[in-house]
């Protein structure tokens, strides 16, 4: 990264200050004593030895560390300021207030743009945790997520010294010496590093991921940062109960820093998911990869978030979000080797030059974790049992994972109310649902917390991909039933794991028979209703509003989908 000037400028700030200091004294004792007398006994030495120490820190600090240990400083009274900046504002808004939704509205979108320039500024963590935040975005208020989801493209760029300083430290070589071609323009910044587009001396394009220089020392101190102020928090606000999940994620995050371990998840993704004939990882090229240095296959694609331009290629979003749901379900439901971390700036659309099928494009594998067959099962199961609204077996399932709130580890799950005695789960909530939830998640924090702590450690993972998964459904509009996607292929990885004998295979095909048949039914029950309000109607048993009562319903249904 590049050397914060203001960092500079403090050297000089203390060397003022000490001048400042002497001068001040030195004219205070020639006001009170009318004979000269020796300068040196009134000199303050205390004064001027702290700030020369100080100086002399931060210039030790500079020539050895790049200015770590100084800018985790910086970093830490920036995100202290900031987040004073913004309890005080809250703190100071009346509930009573008449315009008290128009100034809560304003103070979200106030506090938001504070939180996306001291993310940028910090850089780094900061940067993937405000990612986080973004992907949340049917718990959090929209002025939040939608600014920032700008942390996907915006972030910081550093220096063509700085890249040449990796390159020298990890190969002894530069970039040109090592490439054909190496543009120093970024063609992306990430909250880890930067990507740069580069040919091989053997012709191919290909993409080089290099990591910011100073990462790997500051990367520990701000994990250590976030923790400290999550205390802090929690000692302020009783309520807040977030520290756990940083403390249980923190050995994960440490190895996404290591761009070998990223480069050995991307073969294994590629070996695990060659079945699917749509999915897209580009090539490791090892003898250009190192530890802060990845170099990859070039992939060209539309980003899946680009609707707007995904329709300008006459792609499908129905025929992208049935595969998108169906690779991540293989990844939760079969492999166990899951992707914590598919935001929409790291997948790709692009069609098949052979057959002009639509290809889906997974360019960052950084962050994985393994769900083990002893989850995964049980995992199968509940999901399958919650879009069915079997109680008993929900109940079962997640006790074999020792979760004992299962209701409120299928709406976390799902991230929606589940209510066992309503019609299907459904793929696009309205606002007022929306609402329900922010109001549930306050209600019920406590329950929801504790249920996050029964689960698994490796399901935290899982939860955050269903999550950013889910936003990404939300973009292009929930054209597909993801929760019913993926319990078919919950019961498919069901049906290949106890599929021992014929007598096995019957049950599970009469199981899905039924599972079918469930869901048809599901569909079929407003049909049902309407004509059993018609039937009322014309025997004089309901009013004539009863007729378009459905109609109106499905109609109403229609304006939330477009909206």
């Amino acid at each position: 990264m590049q050397r914060t000037p203001y960092l500079w400028q403090s050297l000089s700030v203390a060397c003022r200050s000490a001048g400042r200091f002497t001068l001040f004294h030195s004219k205070r004792q020639a006001a009170h004593q009318s004979k000269p007398s020796r300068s040196w006994k009134n000199f303050p030495f205390g004064r001027v030895g702290f700030a020369l120490i100080g100086a002399g820190a931060i210039g030790y600090d500079g020539i050895v560390n790049d200015f770590t240990y100084a800018g985790s400083s910086v970093r830490f009274v920036r995100s202290v300021k900031t987040a004073v900046l913004i309890a005080i504002d809250y703190l100071g808004l009346d509930e009573n207030d008449a315009d008290y939704k128009t100034k809560i509205k304003a103070l979200h979108q106030k506090s938001a743009d504070r939180l996306l320039q001291t993310c940028l500024l910090n850089g780094g963590l900061y940067i993937k945790l405000g990612q986080g935040f973004a992907a949340i975005n049917h718990i959090l208020p929209i002025e939040y997520t939608s600014t920032l989801a700008k942390l996907q493209d915006e972030c910081l760029t550093t220096s063509k010294a700085d890249i040449q300083k990796v390159f020298r430290s990890d190969f002894g070589q530069l970039p040109e010496e090592m490439y054909k071609e190496f543009d120093y323009e970024p063609v992306a910044a990430a909250s880890l590093a930067q990507v740069f587009k580069a040919r091989l001396h053997s012709g191919e394009q290909v993409a080089v991921k290099v990591q910011y220089s100073d990462l790997q020392k500051r990367f520990i101190s701000d994990v250590a940062t976030i923790i400290f102020l999550q205390d802090i928090i929690e000692l302020v606000f009783k309520d807040y109960n977030f520290g756990w999940i940083m403390n249980d994620l923190r050995k994960n995050l440490v190895q996404e820093l290591n761009f070998v371990q990223e480069a050995q998840n991307a073969e294994r993704c590629y070996r695990e998911l060659q079945k699917l004939n749509y999915v897209v990882v580009p090539k490791i090229y090892w003898p250009q990869t190192k530890t802060r240095v990845l170099t990859m296959e070039w992939m060209d694609g539309i980003k899946i978030g680009d609707v707007p331009e995904i329709k300008k290629h006459n792609m499908s979003l129905v025929d992208i979000d049935m595969k998108l749901y169906n690779l991540f379900a293989e990844q939760i439901f079969h492999t166990g080797f899951v992707h914590a971390d598919p935001h929409p700036g790291n997948i790709f659309v692009r069609k098949n030059a052979q057959n002009g099928s639509t290809e889906v494009v997974l360019l960052d594998h950084g962050l994985y974790e393994e769900l083990p067959a002893s989850v995964r099962g049980p995992l199968c199961e509940f999901w399958e049992a919650t879009v069915l609204r079997d109680d008993a077996k929900m109940k079962a399932a997640a006790k074999r994972i020792d979760i004992v709130e299962y209701l409120k580890f299928a709406e976390v799950l799902f991230q929606q109310p589940i209510q066992m005695r309503s019609g299907a789960i459904k793929s696009k909530l309205s606002q007022e649902e929306l609402e329900h939830i922010r109001k549930l998640a306050r209600e019920n924090f406590d329950v929801i917390m504790s249920t996050l702590k029964e689960m698994p450690r490796s399901m935290l993972f899982v939860i955050r991909n269903l999550n950013i998964v889910r936003s990404i459904g939300d973009m292009h509009g929930n054209v597909v039933n993801r929760p019913q996607v993926m319990a078919r292929y919950a019961q498919r990885c069901l049906y290949e794991r106890s599929m021992t004998s014929p007598i096995q295979s019957l049950r599970w095909l009469c199981r899905r028979i039924y599972f079918e048949y469930c869901l048809w039914i599901t569909s079929l029950r407003p049909i049902f209703m309407n004509y059993y309000l018609n039937f009322l109607y014309l025997i004089g048993r309901a009013p004539e509003s009863a007729k378009t009562l459905m109609r109106d319903i499905m109609q109403q249904d229609k304006l939330e989908e477009l909206h």
